[in-house]
């Protein structure tokens, strides 16, 4: 076999974790992977924003020279597992192929209570796995040769057989009409997916793993919008409610508005803030300023103090507010 055709069975994704209890050989308790634990997998991967490196050996842990075996380039949740995008290098697949690595083993971050991984920081080559039953990875490479090599080779016609139905949908979903022809087709494919590269700002060769990924990326960044103006909504509500109490605090503090008229005062200015404003600039002044006033309670008095209505008649006496008490106390002892 030459080594084109052992290099072109090389898979480009590999399962790096499957859902579930993963046991180890090294620990008693097995790993929890969960599908909440494949979507942080994820979006940390996303985050950082680099690829992740696959050594030999766990080498970079280490802290010695460290050569790449390859490189994640992108991670996927499938649903039954977490999935790695990788690109080997010559070395790595020259190792792969003469069977002088057969296995990977990843390096994970848990959580130290629930046993579940937050973050994959990278991936080594080794003979000596530490997840248990893991499948070898030239064995997964020698059973997908073994399964091309048992199919015949498809003549045209065989070829031809079974892909109409396919054919008219892709011809449906780009809007081309039943009897358009392959070429057209086909054309139509092609300027499809360079229409939406250029739409995502990715290069015009952009494979399709790549495009998905954009197009993710695209659905965070629109959950995040969506976020900040919610929390943008909750600021603007809380400011105007600020300074609605703002305006009519300083209202019944020039004297414009008494405290038992607060009620209407806080609606009127949420309703309607210029006529508002417009109200207290041409009203008259109906309470005293100067003098100490406090909030009612819901009988219009004060303990000990006066109600708007007594301060404008002790203006109107030329009485202090504690000789108009003292006057009411001994009216009220002599009653």
């Amino acid at each position: 076999m030459t080594k084109q055709n052992v290099d072109g069975a090389l898979p480009e994704w590999i399962l790096i974790l499957p859902v579930g209890q993963v046991e180890l050989l090294d620990r008693p308790e097995p790993l929890q992977v969960d599908p909440e634990s494949l979507a942080t997998l994820v979006r940390d991967f996303r985050s950082r924003g680099v690829d992740l490196v696959i050594d030999y050996e766990h080498q970079s842990l280490q802290g010695r020279q460290a050569p790449a075996a390859g490189w994640i380039k992108v991670l996927e949740d499938r649903g039954d597992g977490l999935w790695a995008r990788v690109e080997w290098t010559p070395q790595a697949r020259e190792y792969l192929r003469n069977r002088e690595y057969r296995y990977f083993s990843p390096v994970l971050q848990l959580d130290p209570e629930t046993r579940k991984p937050l973050a994959l920081m990278q991936v080594g080559l080794t003979n000596v796995p530490a997840i248990k039953r893991l499948p070898p990875l030239v064995a997964k490479w020698e059973a997908r040769e073994k399964e091309e090599a048992a199919v015949p080779r498809q003549t045209p016609k065989s070829r031809n057989e079974g892909k109409g139905e396919e054919v008219e949908k892709l011809k449906v979903l780009l809007g081309l009409s039943p009897d358009a022809e392959d070429q057209v087709l086909w054309t139509g494919v092609l300027e499809f997916c360079r229409n939406l590269a250029a739409t995502l700002k990715l290069p015009e060769e952009a494979t399709a793993a790549q495009v998905l990924e954009a197009a993710k990326g695209l659905q965070t960044k629109a959950q995040r919008l969506v976020e900040a103006e919610e929390e943008l909504r909750k600021l603007k509500s809380r400011l105007a409610a600020e300074t609605t109490a703002q305006a009519v605090e300083e209202a019944m503090k020039a004297g414009k508005i008494a405290p038992s008229q607060k009620a209407w005062a806080l609606e009127y200015y949420r309703q309607d803030p210029g006529g508002f404003q417009t109200f207290v600039a041409r009203a008259p002044q109906v309470v005293p300023t100067g003098m100490e006033l406090h909030l009612l309670r819901e009988d219009g008095q004060t303990p000990g103090r006066l109600v708007p209505e007594e301060l404008v008649l002790c203006r109107s006496l030329n009485l202090s507010p504690d000789q108009y008490l003292q006057a009411k106390a001994r009216i009220d002892r002599a009653h």
